[in-house]
């Protein structure tokens, strides 16, 4: 049996704009490293690196994913930067 590739997110699904519904999840990931003490660097390494097997991650294992269709770059991009975000807002107040 060979590994079934998830499709892409369409226009007006989840994993396809700029910003969704889980935009405010990863801004808040963001606050809990920053809570946790990690350095920006850190937290922008481990961002990008989510980005980079989540979408492999979904093919592997896509009932663990609410939405598994694969993030596009504008999306993987919104989420990486909702993380440097919450992460930053938070520095600023801490």
């Amino acid at each position: 049996m060979g590994l079934r590739t998830p499709p892409p997110a369409k226009p007006g699904e989840v994993n396809y704009h700029f910003l969704d519904r889980f935009t405010l999840v990863h801004a808040s990931i963001g606050v809990a490293y920053a809570l946790l003490g990690l350095g920006f660097a850190l937290t922008a390494a481990l961002a990008v690196a989510w980005e980079v097997v989540e979408n492999p991650m979904k093919a592997y294992l896509p009932r663990i994913f609410p939405h598994a269709t694969k993030d596009t770059l504008r999306n993987a991009v919104g989420d990486t930067l909702a993380v440097i975000t919450g992460w930053y807002v938070t520095r600023l107040f801490q």
